[in-house]
């Protein structure tokens, strides 16, 4: 399955990965969007995992950095995976991450940044594993 959100894909992989492939900034209207057809995929699911293919994305307007932060429910991910994600990128989603903390917001999810696909993904599996050995 995979969808369009302006010029982003989103698509699902069986059992529970959700692959982003941004192109540009995201708006808070895509990502409203977007997150309807994730909890559509969410539903049966214990926990979902995020892989995103960053090489071309640019990050988030203001309006959904304000609203993740305000609506946890907006990622719902038990780990998000980002692969060939550029270094102005990593640094602001560390800053936005160091600054929710800071205001007593921590991240609910565990995230990484990798520089392949297959680093990201042998992530998301140990992950996986490590929450099915904590069952």
């Amino acid at each position: 399955m995979e969808w369009h959100f302006g010029p982003h894909t989103l698509a699902f992989e069986e059992p529970d990965l959700v692959r982003l492939t941004p192109q540009g900034e995201f708006d808070l209207k895509e990502a409203r969007e977007m997150i309807l057809r994730v909890r559509e995929f969410q539903k049966g699911r214990e926990a979902l995992y995020l892989l995103v293919d960053a090489r071309h994305g640019t990050g988030f307007s203001a309006e959904v950095r304000r609203a993740i932060s305000e609506d946890r429910s907006l990622v719902p991910y038990a780990g998000v995976a980002l692969f060939g994600a550029s270094f102005t990128l990593r640094s602001i989603a560390n800053m936005i991450e160091r600054a929710n903390a800071l205001l007593g917001k921590p991240s609910a999810y565990q995230s990484v940044f990798t520089k392949t696909e297959e680093e990201a993904r042998a992530w998301i599996a140990a992950q996986r594993a490590a929450r099915a050995a904590a069952r």
